[in-house]
């Protein structure tokens, strides 16, 4: 199951959460698509200076990655989205995270390429460098501009959504706490949006629920599955359990 926007990079401004849960909602009541872009329009007004062409711009490519993440999804990703508005009526605001994370990247497979180099960068040194991080993202895209400017804008979200904190040495950044799943709604949900954003229909479930790119989350180990109807779980060999997507 490839991503038809793996060649992108794309995220390209800031993204915050209240954002992204004023979005949800909105897709959420049934708004068109129009709509939502013009409620977004009204909103950022007094969330991102305006005053000049430029910035006028600026708000417009916001809102485009806003419904990029939550409302022109792409066919494959109807699913996927529909089930986390689903989600999102009994869950917890705080636990509205991990709904985000995975709709962005599954949108936007550099924000998940990032995740996965800072996850690892963590579990090395338990420390996210600004300028490793961004030389490692030359390496794997090569010597662009965009390259560096998504990268910070992709910095900015996990620190902004209260994922990574700076610590006394500027421009390096550690984890700020666990998030730990305890909906198994949601850890099957959340494990589904990483298979699809690598663009497999099957892993290991100890693979998937302890990849980098999910850094920020702690699965229940040993992880219960639920029945989720779009996934499958089984044992390979004598002990290893496998997930995939029906």
């Amino acid at each position: 199951m490839s991503n038809k926007r793996d060649g992108q990079i794309g995220y390209n401004r800031q993204v915050e959460l209240e954002w992204l849960d004023f979005t949800a909602s909105l897709i959420a009541s049934g708004e068109t698509p129009q709509s939502i872009k013009s409620s977004l329009d009204e909103y950022l007004k007094d969330r991102l200076s305006i005053g000049s062409d430029a910035v006028r711009g600026s708000r417009g490519k916001t809102i485009s990655i806003l419904l990029s993440i939550w409302v022109t999804v792409p066919k494959h990703l109807t699913k996927l989205r529909d089930d986390a508005l689903l989600l999102m009526r009994h869950l917890s605001a705080s636990e509205h995270l991990a709904l985000h994370w995975g709709m962005t990247m599954t949108a936007y497979p550099f924000f998940g390429v990032v995740a996965d180099t800072a996850g690892r960068m963590l579990g090395l040194q338990e420390t996210v460098s600004t300028l490793t991080l961004k030389n490692r993202m030359r390496e794997i895209y090569g010597q662009r501009e965009q390259v560096i400017r998504s990268t910070r804008f992709v910095l900015y979200s996990f620190t902004e959504w209260g994922v990574l904190i700076e610590t006394s040495e500027r421009g390096v950044y550690r984890l700020s706490e666990t998030k730990n799943l305890k909906d198994h709604q949601l850890q099957e949900w959340l494990l589904k949006a990483f298979l699809i954003s690598e663009g497999k229909t099957l892993a290991p479930v100890n693979t998937a629920i302890r990849s980098p790119k999910l850094f920020p989350f702690k699965f229940e180990e040993p992880f219960r599955s639920e029945n989720y109807s779009d996934l499958e779980f089984f044992r390979q060999g004598l002990d290893e359990e496998m997930v995939m997507i029906k």
